[in-house]
């Protein structure tokens, strides 16, 4: 017999087990403060404790790995999606950890704390649901914001600080498309000195350009495409300039053409002359990579 889920999240039965103890999981989150949209990362680690080797796989119709959500510690968060995970083969004595993005299987729409568990399904033996990982979904601090025409919608771009960890504030960049109710983007651009502004600036081709100080005479540059795909990223210093006095820190400038370079300061890598930064120009580095979703849903959808 399958637990209810609705039952599952609000009680989260610590290591619960309704099947023979062949396995043990557990889940925790990297943090415990995430921003809304952002990804939340549930890391599941599946153990065989048991005497022969094991393959959890979908049967009867069922994932063998789900997930259940509550909200204030008592309500049950809707899933919206089912996430479908390959075949997971553990030999005896065996551990594995997998990395599942949980904002596009809930799309947490509202900012408070939550708790999340990873349930096992082991077909006609039933259930093993790991302890519940508690977490707080938050709505950080708006510092810039534009409406832009795109493919005939309209799309909204955003900037954000957050506070991840209690001594370190990101800035982040969202992409939302009010038409469509998803957000495109939402992810850290890196770090941001307190109490200071980004510049930013969009080039013809659509594409943002955000510099940002990330500390003292340091600034990042990034470029990212009208969907918020990062396409390029780089360190600016603050230098010194021919006939001023002082270093002259660097700052976005817009040519009469609508492109956008960097004037002022220095590329870290001195090696590397200083270009004009629109997508019409020949890109130095290439796009930059990140990492793969463990679980890939699409977009998220917002309220």
């Amino acid at each position: 017999m399958r637990l209810p889920a609705a039952i599952g999240a609000l009680c989260f039965l610590a290591s619960s087990s309704l099947a023979p103890a062949q396995i043990q999981v557990s889940a925790q989150t990297a943090r415990t403060d995430f921003l809304l949209y952002e990804r939340v990362d549930l890391l599941v680690t599946v153990a065989n404790v048991g005497e022969n080797d094991l393959v959890l796989d979908n049967s009867e119709g069922h994932p063998w790995l789900s997930f259940m959500v509550s909200k204030h510690d008592r309500l049950p968060v809707r899933a919206e999606r089912q996430a479908t995970f390959k075949p997971l083969t553990l030999k005896v004595g065996e551990s594995k950890t997998l990395r599942v993005n949980l904002t596009p299987l809930f799309s947490f729409r509202e900012e408070g704390d939550y708790k999340a568990a990873a349930v096992i399904d082991l077909p006609g033996q039933g259930q093993i649901i790991s302890d519940g990982v508690p977490f707080m979904v938050l709505r950080g601090r708006q510092v810039w914001t534009q409406t832009r025409p795109v493919d005939g919608t309209q799309r909204v771009y955003s900037l954000l600080r957050f506070s991840p960890q209690t001594d370190l504030t990101k800035l982040y960049l969202r992409v939302e498309d009010p038409t469509e109710n998803v957000v495109l983007t939402n992810l850290a651009l890196g770090d941001l000195v307190a109490y200071v502004d980004p510049d930013v600036f969009f080039d013809p081709q659509g594409n943002l350009h955000v510099l940002q100080p990330i500390a003292m005479s340091t600034y990042l540059y990034t470029r990212a495409d009208a969907g918020g795909k990062i396409l390029r990223q780089t360190v600016f210093k603050s230098a010194p300039m021919p006939g001023m006095a002082g270093l002259i820190p660097p700052r976005l400038h817009k040519l009469d053409d609508g492109s956008i370079i960097v004037i002022g300061g220095m590329e870290e890598d001195i090696n590397k002359p200083q270009e004009t930064l629109s997508e019409g120009q020949k890109l130095a580095n290439g796009p930059v990579e990140k990492k793969p979703d463990a679980s890939t849903a699409g977009p998220v959808s917002t309220p």
